[in-house]
């Protein structure tokens, strides 16, 4: 069965998700965005970049940058309708662009993959998000972090705490440790956080936080949506906060030197407790630039690979 994201050579022609990625092309674009961060070479033809990111104008921008770094054109697209028919309508949209680049972030789950199957040749999709399912970028800029820092993943007990079952950050970042040969990775959770295929994405589920945190290398702190899960799927934030929240002391039991990386914005008092949050900035500042230099490098990789 042929990979969505590569054409029948096995190069890449999509970025739609971290899962089945071969190994080259995620250290091809973590290698060209470090390349990258400094300058950025024009792409071979200038060709536009459709930008469907409804509801972020922050992110829309950020693409934008990176499209006119490359000499590409942005071209804001108006967002495809989130009704019944919101599939067929994106099946539609994308059938009538021309070649270049879609960036496109939809709430439905396997959009970015309806997309590149109804795209035209030379049409090339990059997910910025679709439902629960994947976020490459964020996931990339995650683990660019930790081999900057760390050096070496292949001996690095990496923990995942929070809401893993509705994050696409967190399986896509998963994937990505995976594939690079991260040896241990580990989930803290309340269990209707999550994900059922745990084993299967060789992840470990720890009973509690203080076995979750254990000599980790590397903690990943996902955000909570409190107001769409408490009630069913989370009594409340405040006891969230006393059996998972991350404090000095609960942090004590990772080693000395352990990397904290934020992989969202985190509500202090819930995720994070006041003293953690405040030593968040600097680090967030690091993924923050590493997600654009990624931004650009992918634009610069699919463009520099067409036809």
């Amino acid at each position: 069965m042929l990979n969505p994201q590569l054409d029948r050579r096995g190069e890449l022609i999509h970025l739609l998700t971290t899962e089945g990625l071969p190994r080259r092309h995620v250290e091809r674009l973590l290698d060209a965005a470090r390349v990258l961060a400094e300058n950025a070479a024009p792409a071979a033809a200038p060709l536009p970049v459709f930008l469907s990111l409804p509801d972020d104008p922050a992110c829309r921008d950020a693409y934008a940058e990176a499209a006119a770094r490359l000499s590409l054109l942005p071209v804001v697209l108006d967002a495809p309708g989130a009704d019944a028919q919101a599939g067929d309508a994106l099946a539609r949209t994308v059938a009538g662009l021309a070649p270049g680049v879609l960036v496109l972030r939809h709430a439905a789950s396997g959009a970015a993959h309806c997309a590149a199957a109804h795209a035209a040749p030379g049409l090339r999709v990059v997910n910025a998000g679709d439902g629960w399912h994947a976020d490459p970028l964020p996931a990339l800029a995650l683990v660019q972090a930790m081999r900057d820092i760390k050096q070496d993943l292949t001996h690095l007990a990496v923990t995942l705490v929070g809401d893993i079952r509705h994050s696409p950050v967190a399986r896509s970042v998963i994937h990505v440790m995976t594939t690079l040969g991260v040896p241990e990775v580990r989930a803290v959770a309340p269990r209707t956080l999550l994900p059922d295929n745990l084993p299967q994405l060789g992840v470990r589920a720890c009973a509690t936080l203080q076995e979750g945190l254990q000599d980790a290398d590397v903690i990943i702190v996902l955000p909570l949506d409190v107001e769409r899960i408490s009630g069913a799927l989370l009594p409340s934030a405040r006891e969230y906060a006393q059996v998972y929240g991350l404090t000095p002391a609960a942090l004590a039991a990772a080693k000395r030197d352990a990397l904290l990386l934020p992989a969202g914005a985190l509500t202090p008092g819930v995720e994070v407790d006041g003293d953690v949050a405040a030593s968040l900035p600097p680090i967030e500042a690091q993924l923050a630039g590493q997600l654009q230099c990624l931004r650009v490098a992918t634009l610069h990789v699919l463009t520099e690979d067409a036809p």
